[in-house]
This record gives C-alpha cells, structure tokens and sequence, in this order.
C-alpha cells in the first residue's frame, strides 16, 4: 500500500472519504507502536482531522495511569506549563518513551481544550496481576477495574506468540502454562481497564467522539480493548492502525483493523 493512503483490509474499496466514515462513529481507536515517531506525526493529523468533523471530542491516552487524572484535567485547561505537566505525571517513569513523540497530541488537547483521559492502570497492579493473577489484588487495590470478559482462542493464540518470546529458564510445562494464565489474565485486566475508561466518556449525555491512543496489540483483530468494549455494550467502534508501506498487511477475519494508513518504514 502507497504511503499516505487509506485502505480498507480485504477490500478493493478506496476509502478516500476514510476520516468523515470514522467521524461518525461513536469511539474511534488509533494505534501506534510506541517508539514510532511517524506514528505519532499521523496520529495528529488524524485527530485535527476528526476535530474538524466533530468538535466535540475527547481524547483517551493508554500512556497514563488514572491516579494523573487531575493533572491531565489541569493540563487541558491550560493550568499547567509543559515542564510541571511532565513533572507531576512523573512521565519517564510511567511511560519512558520519549516524551517528543506525544507532546503535539497533549498540546493539542491543550489548544483546543479537550478532555484528556487516563485509561491505564498502575503499572504496578498489572505487575502483581502477572505475577499473582488478579485473585491477589483486592477489590481496593484493582483501581476500579472489573471483571474482563473471557480473551477468545484467537486473542490467546496471539498472546501465546508473544509470551514465547520472552520464555523462562527451567520452568516446567505447568509452571510455564501457569504463567502464560496470568500473562493472559494482566493484559485483559489493561485491555479493560482502558475499555471501561472510553465506555464511561462514550456514555457521558454529550455522546462525545471518544479517540484512544494505545499500542497496536491493544486493537488488533478486534481484540483487546474492542473486545473489552463490545462486553461493556459498546459497539460503534472503529479500529485504525498505521502499517509500513513496504509491508503487506495480513488477509484474515475479522481483519487485523477496520482501516489501515500506509506509513513510511521506520529507518
């Protein structure tokens, strides 16, 4: 696929009016890989794009955890200058990418001022959830989260790729299964989390536009937080990832995203 074009997966259907097909739905997920500065450029233009269609928007981040919430509030209404807003939601350690890449979203919101959502967790508690499963957290610790509804074969098949990349020393087969249950369990409690976020904004008597910011494995397939929404009643969703235009994209149903944007390869 050409840089700078949106395709439809599966389809020969030319979307070239992609950006007022996604304005009209109700939540609209964009993904990114984290360290990628192109990315982000085409996160932006996405976003003032959608803010031309619909104003009245709201902006959730998967990079901040919901105890920052009052300072993304500050933040958006101009309260805060960049360095104390970077300083008091401690950003290398809740994050660690570099904080270039995001500032033009955050100012952004910060211009026009839109809401700014905290959709994560502590990262803490996702750590004790992988390491104890979530019957070690209690109720008061969970930060609110509840109950995610059960990964598909399919979300688990992929999240089993990925947890064989990093396989543990001398562990045997049960120790191994055992820790890919609880490897599942933290990125479902995360998928969620962000989930319940969006489905409370999405719900607000505005019936705002709701944009999430989170990593591609979040959104592919319909899994991971679409699925989270769909088990909250939230259906009118749209998924859109940025993908490498020397690649081809995969052919599968559901497929990997509603639309694609091709995107320069990373150097």
């Amino acid at each position: 696929m050409p840089v700078g074009t949106w395709v439809y997966p599966g389809s020969s259907e030319q979307p070239d009016d992609a950006l007022i097909a996604l304005a009209k739905h109700g939540v609209v997920l964009l993904g990114e890989s984290h360290d990628q500065a192109e990315h982000h450029r085409w996160q932006f233009h996405t976003i003032a794009a959608l803010f031309s269609h619909r104003p009245d928007m709201v902006l959730g981040f998967e990079m901040f955890p919901r105890r920052v919430q009052p300072v993304l509030d500050r933040w958006s209404k101009g309260e805060l200058n960049e360095a104390n807003f970077l300083r008091e939601v401690d950003w290398p350690h809740i994050w660690g990418f570099a904080d270039a890449l995001y500032l033009p979203l955050f100012h952004f919101a910060r211009m026009h001022r839109l809401p700014m959502l905290a959709l994560n967790i502590d990262r803490a508690t996702n750590r004790r959830v992988a390491a104890q499963g979530l019957a070690s957290v209690s109720g008061t610790e969970r930060e609110g989260v509840g109950d995610p509804a059960p990964a598909s074969s399919f979300y688990r098949d992929r999240l089993f790729e990925w947890f064989n990349k990093h396989p543990a020393a001398s562990q045997d087969a049960r120790a191994v299964s055992e820790r890919f249950e609880r490897f599942v369990c933290a990125q479902q409690v995360w998928d969620r989390a962000m989930a319940e976020v969006i489905a409370d904004a999405r719900r607000d008597a505005r019936q705002p536009l709701v944009v999430g910011i989170m990593g591609n494995g979040h959104i592919e397939y319909g899994d991971g937080v679409p699925y989270q929404l769909a088990a909250l009643r939230i259906d009118d969703v749209a998924t859109v990832l940025p993908w490498p235009a020397d690649t081809e994209y995969p052919i599968h149903d559901p497929p990997i995203a509603d639309v694609l944007f091709g995107v320069a390869p990373a150097p």
